[in-house]
């Protein structure tokens, strides 16, 4: 992986997130060292095979052809696009869903860090598909999906990593799912999947599937584990395992797809589909809100980066020493803010996302605290 300042959660398969909000949000663009790593598998380091690496693609729709696609080939004979966009974890804050309701998930324990924006260079799905024969009209595309699986190592619960997404999405005209080559203006490195990854902006990213090899148009969503027995945001009924599989609520619940409404506070000092298009923040618990502003963001897929003041009335003769404390002679107390989001579509953060087995999706208020 090269250089790395991450918190490692597992070491096979690797999974690992920056330790500190603040550091992350310092970049606008996530740098490779602070950018966080989820595995199903092992790292396969691929650069021997690169010349001849292929990726099928087949299907069952009328009128479209078979390819096997030679990815040196494929750079070179279509276009390059370039975008920025948030690559985000469905379990990003499950540490935090277990802790506001104090009942277990199932699942890495993430913090707020798996979440990294970056500028994903590679070839249009959309145009790929066209060149098989894809039909561009949306009543065509309807009811079909794009399944992509990675066949270059056995994973923890499948002999493949899988997941697929609508067909519709893919060949939007203002969408930019790619087969992406670059991050970051460099080639991808091992451990993001080089030489070639699906780059799905808008959605969350266990649909950016790593190596990939293989993609087919389906009548069915993917068969993977991963897309037909895990991350799904199963109800609160569905609270064992085994309740789940028995009421079969993996078959009843819908697969996650796009991201949802969502922030974070990173920092507090005393003094991230639509795209956002607000956030505000509290420090009264939420009886009033204040409007911050918002400091970059970098076209429709990107994260939004955010500041803000709130001012705090604070009757310091009313704070018990006791429970206070003491700085430098004077009381002292501990000032919490939280934030909330909403989106261009008039989409408002979850703020009472509600508790689910696997302990994805959580979108509850940010939470922030110092002490004055």
């Amino acid at each position: 992986m090269g250089k790395t300042s991450l918190r490692v959660l597992g070491q096979t398969p690797l999974n690992a997130e920056p330790p500190c909000l603040v550091e992350l949000t310092k970049h606008t663009i996530t740098p490779l060292h602070l950018a966080y790593a989820r595995n199903h598998s092992v790292i396969k380091d691929l650069a021997s095979e690169f010349d001849s690496y292929t990726v099928k693609l087949d299907g069952e729709m009328e009128g479209m052809e078979e390819k096997v696609l030679n990815v040196k080939d494929m750079i070179a004979s279509f276009p390059k696009k370039v975008v920025v966009a948030a690559l985000i974890c469905a379990g990003n804050r499950r540490a935090k869903m277990q802790e506001n309701t104090g009942k277990e998930v199932r699942g890495i324990k993430w913090s707020e860090g798996t979440i990294a924006n970056a500028r994903w260079g590679g070839v249009l799905l959309r145009d790929i598909l066209i060149s098989a024969g894809i039909p561009e009209q949306v009543d065509a595309q309807k009811g079909f999906h794009v399944c992509f699986a990675s066949n270059v190592a056995p994973c923890e619960d499948d002999t493949s990593y899988g997941g697929s997404i609508p067909l519709e999405e893919v060949m939007a005209e203002d969408g930019a799912a790619m087969l992406a080559y670059e991050m970051n203006d460099e080639p991808l490195t091992p451990d993001h999947g080089f030489p070639l990854r699906v780059v799905v902006p808008g959605y969350f990213g266990m649909r950016w599937v790593k190596w990939v090899d293989r993609i087919t148009i389906s009548r069915n969503e993917s068969p993977n584990f991963y897309q037909q027995r895990d991350y799904k945001m199963l109800p609160e009924c569905a609270s064992t395992p085994e309740k789940a599989i028995q009421e079969d609520w993996w078959g009843r619940t819908p697969a996650m797809q796009r991201l949802n409404c969502n922030s974070v506070v990173a920092h507090v000092t005393p003094t991230a589909h639509s795209p956002i298009s607000r956030v505000e923040i509290s420090a009264d618990g939420g009886e009033t809100w204040h409007e911050v502003r918002i400091t970059y963001r970098e076209g429709s897929w990107s994260w939004s980066l955010w500041e803000g003041e709130v001012v705090v009335d604070i009757d310091v003769d009313a704070l018990e020493w006791a429970g206070h404390g003491q700085r430098n002679g004077r009381s002292k107390t501990k000032v919490t803010v939280i934030s909330r989001a909403f989106d261009k579509s008039g989409g408002a953060q979850d703020t009472d996302c509600r508790w689910n087995l696997r302990g994805v999706g959580f979108c509850g208020v940010g939470v922030g605290s110092v002490e004055v």
